[in-house]
C-alpha cells in the first residue's frame, strides 16, 4: 500500500467514528460532554448532528451514485 492509501484510510476511520458518535447522540444516548465540547445547547447540537449526518449520507450517496465511480 502506499502512503496515500493509508492516510485516506485513516482519515476515513476518523470521519466514521465522529459520525458515530454524532449519530450515538442522536439515539439519546448519555453523551452530555459533547454538547459542551462545541459550546452548543443540546437543541442545537442536535440540530447540528442531524444536519452533519445527513449530509454525509447524501455526500456517500452522490459518490456512490456517480459515474466516474467503479
Amino acid at each position: 500500500m502506499t502512503s496515500k492509501t493509508i492516510v485516506l484510510k485513516i482519515l476515513d476511520a476518523l470521519i466514521i467514528a465522529f459520525l458515530g458518535v454524532l449519530a450515538l447522540s442522536l439515539a439519546r444516548l448519555p453523551l452530555g460532554w459533547l454538547p459542551r465540547l462545541f459550546h452548543m445547547s443540546n437543541r442545537e447540537f442536535n440540530g447540528f448532528s442531524i444536519f452533519v449526518v445527513s449530509a454525509a449520507m447524501c455526500l456517500m450517496y452522490a459518490i456512490a451514485s456517480s459515474d466516474s465511480a467503479p
